[in-house]
């Protein structure tokens, strides 16, 4: 990922922040999550990482039962 794709993600991220949504992340390549000069993980938090689209679902749906 280079400079300016995390600077368009960081931008999502506030936009959507700002309005109550929670944005993730899915299909991670491993040297993009393993980049720490982007700050990825503290920006969404080690929590917003998922290895599929069928995770985030899962997951999702278990927090509406909440």
């Amino acid at each position: 990922m280079d400079y300016s794709a995390a600077e368009t993600i960081r931008s999502l991220h506030g936009a959507l922040k700002d309005k109550g949504i929670r944005l993730v992340i899915a299909h991670v390549l491993e040297d993009v999550e393993a980049e720490s000069s982007y700050h990825m993980v503290e920006l969404f938090g080690e929590d917003a990482f998922y290895a599929t689209v069928g995770e985030v679902a899962k997951d999702f749906q278990s927090q509406e039962r909440l």
